[in-house]
Formats: structure tokens, C-alpha cells, sequence
């Protein structure tokens, strides 16, 4: 029976919700909206929140303010509440300033710019109704004054207006906008000339300002990743970035504010109350611990200066005239004649889920609730439902208008009886496929961003031609104009200096961390030498690479089947956003396993990033071929997740899947092996264990290694063999540079996952003093949102007492230790509980390095890491952040631990970059090289060692590039066939410090300037400096046409130029007799031709040159010669 109620065609089924609300308790909000001040209970799943707020607010024409008990929550409905915003509301989320163990409230973080963005947008939003969603915290916590945001606290800036820029840039200071070199975050601003950019909060892109003396002549809104121009504006505001406001002259505050986000809306205003006696106690657990937090700091006051008491804030809310409280309903409970009760259903998982056919069981759960509701299908995989209802006549009926679909998966579903013939219910994933789904967006990949300073005075650096030196800085020689040079300090007390412009023949040294290499002497042999012994073993490897490449294509493997229903279910089921680089790889590999060769790739990826659901998919297609796979890990932890993970991603499916580690019994282990030989065991998970001879697969078609490096001679010989006729595909966290995969292009199949989710925030980090209470803190902080700590602590002859003083310390958290050398079923219990969060806190050794992926974890408590390397402890703080919860790593060095230099710089790099990108590109130099030695071999880590990383990846590529045939003869070997051009022009070039004033900034156009290889680039380049910068001075356009020269002079065989006072001289590389009357024709009717060179008589100007080489080179292209 189909509910009794009719819907106009392209009805929502928030219209839909909204009308049955109207039609059971619509004398009820008619008293509510007639009543000057009215409060009513409305008993209703919480689960409806967002539906019942949408409700409400196209029911009233006032703003709504919906509160939450906690951060997460108020997170939750307001992504729900975004997929049903229509025209007629702006939903807003209005964040809390994070609070920190060490400082309280962190009114100069980012959470603090992204929350007075909201606020800004709150001001600027006059035209729609308003839905602010916000937590009890959030609203506890003050912010600027209404009228201090609408006047002091804001910069109007319009086209065409008056402003002082030294007066503008005070006042960016004053607002707490912070200055630096380029901006790409939120509340940060730089100057260059008559330029202004300026990120303000509230804005999506930041803004530029272009100045003509005081004069706004143009304002553009700019793309932070490339800079460039995206549209221009008429107007905008500049708002307050930070809590706190500095002057211009020192950094401190000089006035705190006592405003209420509840003032951003009248009095007018609705107030939902999700679950307010769970609010009320939220509100004072978070300001009793706030307050503790100060009175240890012998500062009372500052909890007032940032928070309203409890009373305040409750108070502040009961100032407006309509509430409305949602609470969970209760059967029996006495009823108030206003009170609205909306009777829960009871919605549950698939039970009856079916392996064979997903989709098909996904339906029948629809078409259980169809006969007596309304539902609303949410869920990732409505494609895959919306075909089979119009394929299948057997679903034809499904095709109601009492069915809604939506590919955007809500955080929430439920079910409400509205009466004894009208239901409604919303389905997701969980209710319909028995998994929960996540709706994770898709970030860009992680990059090293344009802050990270290209080269830092007294590091290591590498010239092509003169080896390892010491970056000393940039100077300006006697007789050489404003022409920048760079000068690096050799052996021996020899300098050089190197033209800023010739910056692309000088690389950053990259190796090892605990490889400090010599400088070499500026004009010995020695690094020649070393050179050509790099040459020779590239030269090696890369035959050797193509060669065993070659073979494997020759030999004839299995080809697994096509991707069938199956494979497509267990995709759909998936959790998460597929990120562009997942989709890539899984492409890749299966379209390796589908040929008749054996497969053998490398899937490189952060952990996090996915590489273990693409095993999984991978193992999941051999099995349908009737193959077995063995997944082989380094360490037993990471066998038991593989396990559980496998397992439970294909739990609706036939597949048998075991482990052999040491925490099974040895009965356990007898069993898998026998039922591995007979082949009833589809896939085994296992470590070292796996590899000895008594474990034998009857017909195993697929190899997954994770962590190859990790294993021994012994264990690697034994894969070695493996790879002659079996399917490999090898998992590796540890990142390799992108030059390596586009040096073995070709030679090696590799995959690359570099795309992180959107909602991972970089781990704030900090390097402190070990102290009693602040781990206390931090604990307790971590267990207040509901999350779990690792306590890292690397000795096991003591991990034990540790833990037993944490637990006297921090008696409110549950708290366990595991390590390495715990008995197998112990130490598998201890994970386990630990994952199943029956504990707060694991105290543990380094075994958590390898692969642990506990989302969970948001916080990570390190030792003695001093005693770690720096990619050690990035590793380990990766163990953390993988959620959309901020994540904190500290690393605690003990009282009395005396810190070499060495180890400060390495705490300062890994606590100093935390930002994505830059941290990732500092802290894994050294895992580079380790991730260079993985995949090629421990040996070649050596040679980048002695010439660096970035040279090695050159004669890399051109040595398999010459061995692929498209270099043939060995003298182009290393020049790729074209010499470098020696130009001594008359005029000056370079970048004026006036025009770009930041000195990373200068090096780094200097070094995208020299990268650039074709006119067209060239061209494309001059305009982004246009855009980025302002007019080209004479010099940078001079320095745009000497890269032009360089490229024609190449192509036209030149070997040099050199421009005099009334001479200029060009030499080539051949004899140009032959083309005598074709130059003739191009040059100056006095200049002198000879054999290999043309004297001019004349000071030509750069641009002149350019011209009359651009002649030369189209002649050349006409006549071929």
C-alpha cells in the first residue's frame, strides 16, 4: 500500500518532509509562530536534525540558529543541511578557535581566520535568510564587536578610490593580516611595488590590488596555485583575520573584544537546540577545563577575556523569543499541550545483504519501506540503482513518485512514523549495502609550496659542472651593474660566483640524512671523476632496467578476467571519494593483470592516500579468476590490519581469507598451510613467515608485497624469483621523487598516489619540554573530543613503568602498552581492543611506524625524539591526521637531554614546515634517497649520495633515454643534443630588487625563467609576470629575450655571442660558408662572415639580437639546412 498523499511532479523530498511537518503539527507551529515568545519541545530522532531545520526554515521567514553539543556534530548537520539549502536560505558553519594544552585558546591560528570568514560572510550576507550552525563551544567563545566589524575592523577598498599604501599595510597589520613573501593562505598579505596581495577572510581566492601612485587603478581576485589573474572586481571588504589585534610597531595586543556570534542575528531569530541537556553539561565540561587551564597559569583572567560563562551563554541564547528544543523521544513521557511529537522508526543495516547480487538486495530493502513511505535513497552508488530499476522489470515499480534518489551520501538517516499510513525515511549506504559511507572531497595533490625557499644560505648545493659547494647568498659584484650573482664557497676557501640568471645549472643537494658529503675543490678532478662513475652506473642500470623489462614482456603469464558486477560492487561499496590518482593507478594495474605478460608495478603513496583499497580490488579480480593471492607485509601489526581490513571490505562476498604471523597459534598455522595447499583459502595476508618452504598455494596467481625494502637478502632473492612468471605488485609509503618516475618512463611501471583527501589538515606540531602536565593535558584534551593518543616511547625494558605512571597520572583515560616482543596473542589483543577504542591511550614503540592507519588517532605524543631521524619522525606523525579532525604531534625532549646542532635542526625542520607540501617536501629529502634505493637498487642510493639527487635523475633519464634508442650516438649522451650557449650580452639583465623585493621570490623567477625551453613559454611566462608583478623594467624584459636567444642560438648551432662596445660576435658551431648569401640576407650589410663566425660592427641591443636570430631561425625551418 502506497502512502495516501499526492506530490506535484519535481517535488524534493525536503518539500515532501516540510508538507507532512505542516500536516501533523500545523496548529502547533501556527501557535509557535503567533506567540511573541514561545519555546516548544520537539521530540524527534536526532538524526532528523538537518531535515526538521530546513523544514523550519522555509516555514518562518526568520534566520535559524541551530546548536550543537559538540564541534563534530555541528559538522555533521551542517554538511546534511548544505545538500538541502534551496534559494531560499544560505546555510553557514561557524567553527570554534581550537584550544591547545599549551597556550588555551589559539586566537592566532588558522582555525581562528577560518571562523571570522564566517563572520564575515554572516555581515556581507543581506539577501538570503540565514542558517547558522554552530556548537555550544563555538558560541561560548567572543569575537569582535557588530559595530567594530562594520566599521574599525574592516578595509573598504573600490576601484578607482584614494589610499595611502603605507597606510593600508598598517592597517593589514593592525587587523592581523600577516605579511609575507607570496600569499596562499588565508589572512596573509605582500607588497611589491604598487602591488597589494591580500587574502582576506570570508574570500575563496585572494585579492590583488594594483596601485598607480595612490590610486586603486585595478582589483583582481587571483588563483593561489598559479597566481593569475581569475576575474576582475569593482569592490570588497577587508575584514579582521585574527581574535586579537596588533599595532604596527611590536606584536602585542593591544585590545580584546566581548562581542557574541548570537549578535549577528535579532532577537527574531529561531534558536534549535539539538539535545540541550547533553549542551548545557558539553558547555561546562569545556569551560571548567578551559578555566583550570588559566589558573595554572596564574592568569584568571584570560578565560573571560576570550570565553563567556556558562551563564552568559546560555543566557545570550534565551534571549531569543522561539526555541525550539530537540529532544530524543520517549515513550510515556507526560505531554505538553505545545509539545510536537514526530515517532521514530526503527531503520536497520541490510541484515539480509546479499553477495550474489548487491544492487538486486539494495532494492529489496527500498521496496520493504516502499509499500508504506517515502524515502529518500542517499547513497554513492545510486547509479548502479537507478539503471537496474530501468533494466529490470522486476524493480519497474520502485519508479515512484514516493522514491527520491541522491548521489550525496548524508551523515544521518533515520525513519518518522507520521501516522498510521504515512512514513518517511532516509536510506543510506550502511541501510542499503551494509557499509558506511564518507563523503570526503577530493584535495589537490600534496606539492611543495611556493613558499619553501628554493636555496638558504650555508646549504648544500650542486653545480653541473663544478661540483658540491656551500650557498653562501647573493651579492652584487664592482663593475657588473645590478647584475645578481650567487656565491658558493668550495673546498679549499675557493668561491664562485655564478650569474643569478645561470641559477639552472645550480641544483639543492639532496642525500641522505646522515651522508654529509665533502665539498669538492673548485678546478680538481675529483668531480669529474665522480661524474663519470655516476654516468657508467646509470648507464648500467638503465640497460640492465630495459632488459629486464624487455624479457617480462616476452614471457607469456595468466590474464585475469575482465572486471564483471562483482568487481563493480565491491568498488561502489567503497567509503570514500575515489581520488583522480586511485582511479589512474587501479586503471593501470588492471589493465596489467588483464595481459598475457606478467605484472610487475610499484604503487607508491602516502599512508592515507589509498593504496591498500587498490590491493584489495586487485586481489578481489584474481580471486574471481580462480587465482589465490598473498599479500606479504614486513611487521605483525600490519599483517593483522591488512587482515581485518581485507576482511571486512569483502565480508558480503565468498572469499576466504587467512593470515600466517606469529600471533596465530601454532594449530592456527598448520591449518592455513593445508588449506593454502589444497586452495580453499583465497587470499593469505602474511610476514616473513609466509616466505619459508613449507608454505605451499595451489594455484596462486597474485603477489602483493608491501614494503619490499623492509625484507632481507634472503627474502628478496626469493621474490626476485617470484617475478619471472607471477603477478607482482609491490606497495611502497616511502616517496620517490616524480623525476625518477619520468626517468624510467618506459623502463619501470610505476604508479603514483599524490592526491590526498581535502578534509586532511597539516598535524600541528611542537617541540617541547617533557612535562607532567602537559601530557595530562593533552590526553585528556584527545579523550574530551572523543579520540585516542599514541604515546611513543621506544625502549621496552621500561615501557611498562611508563605506562603505569601515565595511568596514576591520567586516572580518568583507559591506557595500554604494546611492543614488538609481547607474546603473539597478546600483543593481537592489545591492537585490537585498542582499534575497537576500548582503550584512550596506547603507549607503544616505534612498532606503529610501518602502515598502523587508526583514523581515530588524532594525537601523537613522541619521547625522547631526539634519538629518532628526522624521516622517522615523519613518519610517525603520519601517523596521525588522516581524518578530517585536526591532529597534534609533540614531540617532548626531556629536561636535562643535551641537543646537538644536528638534532636541533632536525626538531626545528619537522616542527618549523607543517603546512601540506612543505613539510612533506623537507622531511622527506632523506626518504627520497631511501625511496630511490627501493626501486632501484641500495647501490644506486650511494650515487645520489655523491652528486645528488636532482643530477643523478638527469643522467638517469638521459641514459634511458639514450638506451631506448631515441639518443643513438654516445657523444650527445649527456648534453641530449644540444650545448649549453655562452652569452655575453651589452645590456643589463636581471630582476631589480624594486620590482620583486623578496630575494625566494627573485631566485625562484630566475629559476622557472631559465627552465623555460620554447619562445611560446616564454611569451606565456612575460604575461604571468605582468599579472603577478606589474610592468616588466627593462631589465627583466631584457633577461625574457636573453632565454630567447639561448633557445634559437641552440637550435641554429651557435656556440656563443658576445656583444662589446660596437662589436658583437657570433660563433658557430659548424662552417657557415655554405649558407653564406642566406646570412647575408638576415644581417647587417657591414658584418664580416667568415668560417665559423659573423663579426658585427655595432652595439646591438637585446631585442635587435633576438629579432635577427628569430629571421635566421625561421630561414633555417624554410630551407632546411
Amino acid at each position: 500500500m502506497k502512502p495516501k498523499i499526492k506530490f506535484e511532479r519535481n517535488t524534493k523530498f525536503s518539500d515532501v518532509f516540510l508538507t507532512l511537518i505542516m500536516h501533523s503539527s500545523l496548529s502547533k507551529l501556527k501557535s509557535f509562530r503567533q506567540n511573541k515568545r514561545s519555546i516548544v519541545n520537539v521530540f524527534a530522532p536526532y538524526e532528523s536534525a538537518a531535515f526538521l531545520t530546513s523544514s523550519v526554515s522555509n516555514l518562518f521567514e526568520e534566520d535559524i540558529i541551530l546548536v550543537t553539543e559538540t564541534p563534530e556534530k555541528a559538522v555533521d548537520l551542517y554538511e546534511d543541511i548544505s545538500l538541502l539549502t534551496f534559494d531560499t536560505f544560505k546555510a553557514f558553519h561557524l567553527p570554534e578557535i581550537e584550544t591547545h594544552p599549551l597556550s588555551g585558546l589559539e586566537v592566532g591560528s588558522i582555525s581562528n581566520v577560518e571562523r571570522n570568514g564566517v563572520l564575515s560572510k554572516l555581515i556581507d550576507n543581506n539577501v538570503q535568510k540565514k542558517v547558522m550552525v554552530a556548537s555550544i563551544l563555538s558560541l561560548s567563545q567572543k569575537i569582535p564587536e557588530i559595530d567594530y566589524l562594520e566599521k574599525d575592523g574592516k578595509i573598504a577598498v573600490n576601484l578607482g578610490s584614494e589610499i595611502d599604501q603605507s597606510d593600508l599595510i598598517n592597517q593589514l597589520i593592525y587587523l592581523g593580516y600577516e605579511r609575507t613573501h607570496i600569499v596562499e593562505e588565508l589572512g596573509e598579505f605582500c607588497v611589491r611595488g604598487n602591488l597589494i596581495d591580500v587574502f582576506p577572510v570570508g574570500f575563496d581566492n585572494p585579492m590583488r590590488i594594483d596601485f598607480f601612485g595612490d590610486k586603486i587603478e585595478k582589483l583582481r581576485i587571483f588563483e593561489t596555485e598559479s597566481q593569475l589573474t581569475i576575474q576582475s572586481i569593482d569592490t570588497a571588504n577587508i575584514r579582521i583575520a585574527k581574535q586579537t589585534i596588533h599595532s604596527s610597531v611590536s606584536n602585542t595586543p593591544n585590545r580584546f573584544f566581548n562581542g557574541s556570534a548570537l549578535d549577528l542575528l535579532n532577537e527574531h531569530s529561531i534558536v534549535i537546540m539539538s539535545n540541550p541537556s547533553a549542551i548545557e553539561s558539553s558547555l561546562e565540561q569545556y569551560l571548567n577545563r578551559f578555566s583550570s587551564k588559566a589558573k595554572e597559569k596564574n592568569s584568571q583572567e584570560i578565560n573571560s577575556q576570550f570565553t563567556f560563562s556558562a551563564n552568559e551563554t546560555l543566557s545570550k541564547l534565551n534571549k531569543f523569543n522561539k526555541i525550539i528544543k530537540l529532544q530524543n523521544f520517549k515513550f510515556g513521557e507526560t505531554e505538553s499541550v505545545t509539545d510536537i511529537k514526530l515517532t521514530p522508526l526503527d531503520i536497520f543495516s541490510n541484515s539480509n545483504f546479499s553477495t550474489v547480487d548487491p544492487v538486486a538486495s539494495a532494492l529489496s530493502q527500498i521496496k520493504k519501506y516502499s509499500s508504506h513511505s517515502v524515502i529518500l535513497v542517499s547513497s554513492t552508488n545510486i547509479d548502479s540503482l537507478k539503471n537496474r530499476i530501468e533494466e529490470d522489470e522486476k524493480w519497474k515499480n520502485l519508479q515512484s513518485d514516493h522514491i527520491f534518489f541522491q548521489h550525496e551520501p548524508l551523515n544521518n538517516s533515520f525513519g518518522i512514523k507520521f501516522s498510521d499510513d504515512i512514513n518517511v525515511v532516509a536510506l543510506g549506504d550502511k541501510e542499503l549495502f551494509g557499509i558506511s559511507s564518507r563523503n570526503i572531497s577530493v584535495g589537490r595533490k600534496i606539492q611543495g609550496s611556493r613558499k619553501l625557499s628554493l636555496l638558504d644560505p650555508g646549504s648544500l648545493v650542486v653545480h653541473e659542472d663544478h661540483g658540491i659547494a656551500k650557498f653562501i647568498g647573493v651579492t652584487n659584484l664592482k663593475g657588473h651593474g645590478d647584475r645578481e650573482y650567487l656565491e658558493l664557497h668550495y673546498a679549499d676557501k675557493d668561491k664562485l660566483f655564478v650569474p643569478a640568471d645561470q641559477i639552472s645549472r645550480i641544483d639543492l643537494y639532496k642525500g641522505g640524512e646522515n651522508n654529509a658529503p665533502k665539498l669538492n675543490r673548485l678546478h680538481g678532478k675529483e668531480w669529474e671523476k665522480q661524474k663519470q662513475k655516476v654516468k657508467e652506473s646509470t648507464e648500467i642500470l638503465a640497460a640492465q632496467l630495459l632488459e629486464l623489462h624487455s624479457s617480462r614482456k616476452k614471457i607469456r603469464g595468466f590474464s585475469f578476467q575482465k572486471n564483471n558486477d562483482w568487481q563493480l560492487a565491491l568498488e561502489t561499496s567503497f567509503p570514500f571519494n575515489q581520488t583522480p590518482d586511485q582511479e589512474t593507478s587501479m586503471k593501470e594495474i588492471y589493465q596489467d593483470m588483464e595481459k598475457n605478460n606478467p605484472m610487475d608495478r610499484l604503487l607508491c603513496g602516502d599512508v592515507g592516500f589509498g593504496k591498500t583499497e587498490l590491493a584489495i580490488r586487485a586481489s578481489f579480480k584474481a580471486v574471481q579468476s580462480g587465482k589465490q593471492v598473498a599479500v606479504l607485509v614486513p611487521t605483525t601489526v600490519l599483517a593483522e590490519q591488512h587482515y581485518e581490513t581485507f576482511k571486512s571490505r569483502m565480508s558480503p562476498f565468498p572469499v576466504t581469507i587467512e593470515s600466517l604471523n606469529r600471533l596465530r597459534s601454532n594449530k592456527e598455522i598448520e591449518e592455513t598451510k593445508k588449506n593454502l595447499k589444497e586452495g580453499s583459502v583465497d587470499i593469505c595476508i602474511g610476514t616473513h613467515r609466509m616466505l619459508q618452504r613449507d608454505v605451499k598455494f595451489k594455484n596462486l596467481g597474485l603477489y602483493i608485497v608491501d614494503e619490499e625494502h623492509k625484507f632481507g637478502v634472503r627474502d628478496k632473492e626469493f621474490l626476485k624469483k617470484l617475478r619471472l612468471n607471477l603477478d607482482i605488485l609491490s606497495l611502497s609509503a616511502t616517496p620517490i621523487p616524480r623525476t625518477l618516475n619520468l626517468a624510467l618512463s618506459g623502463v619501470r611501471d610505476l604508479s603514483l598516489i599524490e592526491t590526498a583527501p581535502m578534509d586532511r589538515h597539516a598535524v600541528k606540531t611542537y617541540t617541547v619540554e617533557e612535562s607532567e602536565k602537559l601530557i595530562r593535558e593533552v590526553i585528556l584534551r584527545e579523550k574530551d573530543r572523543n579520540g585516542q593518543v599514541f604515546v611513543v616511547f621506544n625502549r621496552v625494558n621500561k615501557i611498562e613503568s611508563v605506562t603505569k605512571k601515565l595511568r596514576q597520572l591520567v586516572p580518568e583515560a583507559k591506557i595500554t602498552f604494546a611492543h614488538g616482543r609481547m607474546g603473539g596473542s597478546e600483543l593481537s589483543k592489545v591492537m585490537r581492543s585498542f582499534s575497537k577504542k576500548l582503550f584512550d591511550v596506547l603507549v607503544c614503540t616505534t612498532i606503529i611506524e610501518s602502515g598502523i592507519d587508526m583514523p581515530d588517532v588524532n594525537t601523537i605524543v613522541i619521547l625522547n625524539p631526539h634519538q629518532m631521524g628526522l624521516a622517522q619522525l615523519y613518519q610517525l606523525r603520519g601517523r596521525v591526521g588522516r581524518s578530517k579532525n585536526q591532529a597534534y604531534a609533540y614531540f617532548m625532549v626531556p629536561k636535562r637531554a643535551k641537543l646537538t646542532e644536528e638534532t636541533e635542526k632536525r626538531l626545528e625542520a619537522i616542527t618549523r614546515f607543517q603546512y601540506l607540501g612543505a613539510g612533506r617536501e623537507i622531511a622527506t629529502r632523506d626518504m627520497q634517497i631511501r625511496g630511490v634505493g627501493n626501486v632501484l637498487g641500495k647501490e644506486q642510493s650511494g650515487n645520489v649520495n655523491s652528486v645528488g639527487l636532482g643530477l643523478y635523475m638527469k643522467f638517469l633519464a638521459t641514459a634511458v633515454t639514450m638506451k631506448n634508442g631515441e639518443l643513438n650516438a654516445r657523444e650527445n649522451l649527456w648534453s641530449g643534443g644540444k650545448s649549453e650557449v655562452n652569452l655575453d650580452l651589452y645590456e643589463e639583465i636581471g630582476i631589480p630588487q624594486n620590482y620583486i623585493p623578496d630575494l625566494e621570490t627573485r631566485l625562484q623567477m630566475y629559476s622557472e625563467i631559465s627552465a623555460l625551453s620554447s619562445v611560446d613559454q616564454i611569451e606565456s611566462y612575460q604575461k604571468e609576470l605582468n599579472d603577478r608583478f606589474g610592468q616588466l623594467p627593462c631589465q627583466v624584459s631584457n633577461l625574457l629575450n636573453y632565454q630567447k636567444i639561448k633557445i634559437i642560438a641552440q637550435e641554429l648551432k651557435i656556440n656563443s655571442i658576445k656583444i662589446t662596445d660596437n662589436l658583437c660576435v657570433i660563433l658557430f658551431d659548424f662552417t657557415v660558408r655554405d649558407v653564406i648569401n642566406f646570412l647575408k640576407s638576415i644581417f647587417p650589410s657591414d658584418s664580416k662572415i667568415s668560417n665559423k663566425q659573423i663579426r658585427i660592427p655595432s652595439t646591438l641591443r637585446v631585442e635587435e639580437l633576438t629579432l635577427l636570430l628569430n629571421k635566421a631561425l625561421d630561414l633555417k625551418k624554410s630551407f632546411n639546412f
